[in-house]
């Protein structure tokens, strides 16, 4: 069965594109309102849900965060594939800030992974905001990740990396 997010509760939450602006535990700068660092937040629950949703090639979506947890599952992959090759946690930090640098697509934009998944922005202000709040989750997930594919040590964690093999909703990632 596939996990769901618990975030249904979308009042008083700035939405774009068809997606919640849901609060982080972040100290990125970003359009993300500030979460109480004692609770959850997306990113803990796409990566606590990541190897068990991997392995799913249909979401059945049940709430707007759902849509943000597919996007989590899929860069988590991603990220995941860019660390498969690195040894150390010196090496794994400087790919996973490559991927941070690169463009962050918005629906309707060659390279968004999921067209019609999210709506179209309306406005020019709302791809902006949408792509700045993509980018701040992005970096934050990639933070986090980082100590879980790897030991305290700055050694490779297996048992997280041999997950970078997985298709995610039969989606190849590069």
């Amino acid at each position: 069965m596939v996990y769901h997010s618990s975030f249904v509760d979308e009042e008083g939450i700035t939405k774009a594109c068809g997606c919640p602006l849901l609060p982080l535990k972040s100290h990125i700068k970003g359009p993300a309102p500030l979460s109480d660092p004692d609770k959850i937040d997306i990113v803990d629950e796409a990566i606590t849900f990541f190897r068990a949703n991997v392995f799913f090639r249909n979401f059945d979506i049940k709430s707007p965060a759902d849509k943000l947890l597919i996007y989590l599952t899929l860069y988590i992959n991603v990220a995941l594939k860019r660390l498969e090759g690195c040894r150390t946690l010196a090496v794994g930090t400087k790919a996973i800030i490559n991927l941070g640098l690169e463009k962050v697509p918005v629906p309707g934009e060659p390279g968004f992974p999921f067209p019609g998944l999210f709506a179209l922005p309306q406005s020019q202000q709302e791809a902006e905001l949408f792509r700045n709040y993509l980018k701040q989750i992005r970096e934050e997930t990639s933070g986090r990740l980082l100590s879980c594919a790897y030991r305290p040590n700055g050694t490779p964690n297996k048992w997280w990396l041999a997950f970078a093999k997985r298709k995610f909703m039969n989606i190849i990632v590069p």
